[in-house]
């Protein structure tokens, strides 16, 4: 028991770093998301690449300054207001779902579903005040998270072709996904090196992401990126969150520097759903 509690110390201690704002990493320590805080799952990334099946605990809202508990207020802020950043202290914190967002996800104009999943389409939307909005990594997966969603985690060839096809034949210039590089506290894993190579991972789904370099493994980095050097370059520097962009060879994965703001597409994720059919009962949500 008491090595339990100094676990979870060590990983609390993890989670106020100075990049607590990009948060998960899910499987980069162990398998304590029950027992810790289910928003943000501590699943062994090497047992496969399943999502999460469970939403967060009722305590914890806190860690990082975020949402104080669970809400149903469908508040459809751009930039929510309840999370983010914590002013006091500069870092950043995860939003919770919020129980009427997440039932009105399946009705909006921009909502597409592919397999299992609703996806909603930023630029697909109606309202010009969302349509032509652009949001920079952290604030993406924040209104995604509202609504029982995330930025978007590309795990097959079927699944990046989909997206790609509601570009309009590639005239939208880029849009964020989960794709995250484990460049922060406690990612010094030997089996991490060389990062650009094997460090990044789904922040949405907590799922490790192939080698950049696999010749055998589904991934679609460009080759060329924006000045002709294979993705990731890390060209601008703190390029750590991962977008689709046109490059020189189409619409590819570009590493991308997280707080350039672009548009978004957002993710079903089977636990924030979850946690909000427990929390809010009496709202139907799909």
């Amino acid at each position: 028991m008491r090595l339990a509690i100094s676990i979870l110390v060590i990983v609390a201690a993890c989670m106020q770093s100075n990049d607590a704002q990009f948060n998960g990493m899910g499987r980069f320590f162990g398998n304590f998301g029950n027992m810790f805080n289910m928003f943000r799952p501590f699943q062994n990334m090497f047992q496969g690449f399943q999502r999460p099946n469970q939403g967060p605990s009722n305590n914890n809202f806190g860690i990082g300054g975020g949402t104080d508990s669970p809400q149903a207020t469908g508040r459809d802020e751009l930039n929510p207001a309840d999370c983010g950043r914590d002013k006091k202290t500069g870092k950043g914190s995860l939003c919770f779902p919020d129980g009427l967002l997440c039932e009105q996800r399946v009705s909006r104009v921009g909502t597409q579903r592919f397999g299992n999943h609703y996806y909603w389409v930023s630029w697909l939307s109606n309202e010009p005040r969302l349509g032509n909005y652009k949001w920079d990594w952290f604030n993406a997966r924040n209104y995604c998270r509202k609504r029982c969603m995330d930025l978007v985690s590309i795990e097959t060839r079927e699944e990046n072709e989909f997206l790609k096809s509601l570009t309009n034949g590639g005239n939208v210039p880029g849009f964020w996904t989960s794709g995250r590089l484990c460049d922060f506290d406690g990612c010094d894993r030997p089996d991490l090196f060389p990062k650009n190579i094997n460090g990044w991972f789904w922040s949405g789904s907590s799922a490790r992401m192939v080698a950049t370099n696999s010749q055998h493994e589904f991934h679609d980095w460009s080759q060329t990126g924006r000045i002709g050097l294979p993705q990731p370059d890390n060209s601008e520097g703190g390029e750590s969150c991962m977008a689709v962009q046109n490059s020189q060879d189409g619409l590819k994965w570009n590493d991308v520097n997280c707080v350039r703001e672009i548009a978004i597409v957002c993710e079903d994720v089977e636990g924030h759903l979850q946690y909000a059919r427990q929390n809010f009962p009496n709202i139907r949500i799909p």
